[in-house]
């Protein structure tokens, strides 16, 4: 009996971390196909169901952090997921949401009422040097509908 009690602890344990390495695999294959689309974004979209603002600023001597605000959304959108990526060499993962942890919403006048993605650029010259192009994919739920919408921006 202790010999097929071990044996069943053994495929249990197994079954699980084989689960869990298939989850980490299907996120990780998602947030490669969210990069690859967000380079090849080419303008922003049209109409965009919130505000989105980039800034910039140069907390230590040797990188320059930027952060993709996404508020005052116009409607109520759930599911978002996002992702940030800009022009510049780096081996840093790009920013995103909603793809390795839970999606947010967002809802008018509502709490919380922004979503903030932060990444940092390897950059050692004064901040009013720094150029930079950001590109921003967002993909969402309205009315039981996904919606991608783009955003682009430059820091000349």
């Amino acid at each position: 009996m202790k010999k097929f009690f071990k044996i069943f602890l053994l495929i249990f344990v197994m079954f699980l971390t084989g689960c869990e390495t298939n989850t980490l695999s299907k996120e990780k294959e998602n947030y490669l196909n969210y990069v690859k689309e967000a380079h090849l974004i080419k303008e922003s979209s049209e109409e965009l169901p919130f505000d989105i603002e980039v800034k910039y600023d140069k907390l230590t001597k040797e990188e320059v952090r930027f952060q993709v605000i996404i508020d005052n959304p116009k409607e109520e959108i759930k599911n978002i997921s996002a992702v940030a990526v800009h022009n510049k060499p780096t081996d840093d993962i790009f920013p995103s949401t909603g793809i390795f942890e839970e999606k947010q919403s967002l809802v008018p006048n509502k709490k919380p009422s922004r979503i903030i993605l932060v990444g940092y650029i390897p950059y050692e010259k004064k901040l009013s040097t720094f150029k930079c192009n950001v590109k921003v994919l967002i993909k969402y739920s309205k009315d039981n509908k996904t919606n991608t919408v783009y955003y682009m921006t430059k820091k000349d």
